[in-house]
């Protein structure tokens, strides 16, 4: 009974694993950040998909979440390779100023900012 039980637990680990987890070679080693942002407006649900193919297409993004959080896109990118100010370029340019859809960096626990110098010496 146990074996079954740690069979079934193995089987939905790997499908979580291949479904979830990016497996690209920019992902392997390099260290890797999640950019939340925040999608409001009358006019979002039309250009999301847009946004979304722009944004994979982006160097340094490896992969691109518009489902899990509605009203956002989290975006896994490189760090160092893509920052914040990349991404929210790419949406700028790809939906323009003329539509009613407001995107913005969310700031959270996830997405903090790195410390600063003196922030690293206070501690």
């Amino acid at each position: 009974m146990l074996n079954g039980v740690l069979s079934g637990f193995s089987l939905l680990m790997a499908i979580f694993t291949g479904a979830f987890l990016p497996h690209s070679p920019a992902s392997a080693g390099a260290p890797k950040e999640r950019i939340a942002l925040m999608v409001t407006g009358s006019n979002c649900g039309q250009v999301q998909l847009t946004l979304e193919a722009a944004l994979r297409k982006t160097d340094g993004v490896f992969a691109v979440d518009g489902n899990s959080v509605p009203g956002h896109l989290l975006i896994d990118v490189v760090v160092g390779k893509t920052s914040e100010h990349d991404l929210l370029t790419v949406v700028h340019t790809t939906i323009g100023t003329a539509l009613s859809c407001r995107v913005e960096v969310m700031q959270s626990c996830i997405t903090a900012p790195p410390p600063t110098r003196t922030s690293a010496s206070a501690k």
